[in-house]
């Protein structure tokens, strides 16, 4: 197991020493929450499928002075959650925190989407939140103490054209967040979500990459968000930090939103 690595590199340490999974690590949002709880003191492991893309994020995560371990692994099978929470168990110690973020996307009517589609989607994103969050919950209800973030969406509140699978499978993560919530409670488990909106990263890139008119979707990104811009991983990780942290230690059960005042309209 390895030793409290106290504060990361300009980190204030609110997650000093405590073993957290990030999922989907490779990039955008997972990535930013790995590298911010690193700077916090965490000790990560990072499960992703893309094998040399979150390597080479640990290995920076570890360059700066932080403690990372990379795991390929296919969250959204059994095998794929025992190994990622294994191998954190194996290296760092017991998980206390836990980050459901492994996610895709799907732009398809509904009459256009295959059963092999919608499965894909909900496996990938749901199913490997319960498959992980299964995993470590009798651990974290023995020592009475955990948090589990999901990455939940807007989309659990709004419709998008083309988007049923994905909301469907966002709202599911909401249900299961609030579930997990009440069995947790007795045993000081605080289960929570982040719903986030339209946020710069590389799913909403290939997003516009299939969109009939890229331009124009680029530019309703920006009209749907008061603030007027797109939201960083950063600004995801930061609320994510703060459910995992003691911060939130009253919270449990709700959705986070951050989606620069979409919903306010």
């Amino acid at each position: 197991m390895g030793a409290d690595c106290g504060t990361g590199p300009g980190g204030r340490g609110r997650l000093s020493g405590r073993v957290a999974v990030v999922t989907g690590a490779a990039s955008g949002i997972g990535r930013g929450t790995a590298e911010l709880f690193a700077e916090e003191g965490a000790q990560v492991v990072l499960a992703d499928i893309a094998e040399e893309a979150v390597e080479a994020v640990a290995a920076a995560i570890r360059a700066a002075g932080g403690a990372a371990r990379a795991v390929r692994a296919d969250v959204a099978t059994e095998a794929g959650a025992e190994r990622a929470v294994g191998t954190a168990e194996e290296v760092f110690g017991p998980v206390e925190v836990l980050v459901n973020n492994a996610g895709v996307e799907l732009k398809k009517l509904v009459e256009d989407t295959s059963l092999a589609d919608w499965e894909r989607i909900l496996r990938t994103n749901l199913t490997s939140a319960f498959l992980l969050s299964r995993r470590v919950v009798p651990g974290m209800k023995e020592r009475r103490r955990g948090v589990i973030v999901m990455n939940s969406s807007v989309g659990n509140f709004i419709a998008a054209t083309k988007s049923s699978a994905y909301g469907a499978s966002k709202a599911g993560m909401m249900a299961l967040a609030r579930g997990l919530a009440l069995e947790g409670a007795p045993y000081g488990i605080r289960v929570n979500a982040v719903c986030p909106g339209v946020i710069d990263t590389a799913m909403n890139e290939r997003n516009l990459l299939t969109a009939d008119d890229p331009e124009a979707m680029r530019r309703s990104w920006f009209e749907v968000t008061p603030l007027g811009r797109l939201g960083t991983p950063r600004d995801v990780a930061q609320a994510i930090l703060f459910l995992a942290s003691d911060e939130s230690s009253f919270i449990t059960g709700l959705p986070l939103v951050i989606d620069g005042g979409r919903l306010i309209q």
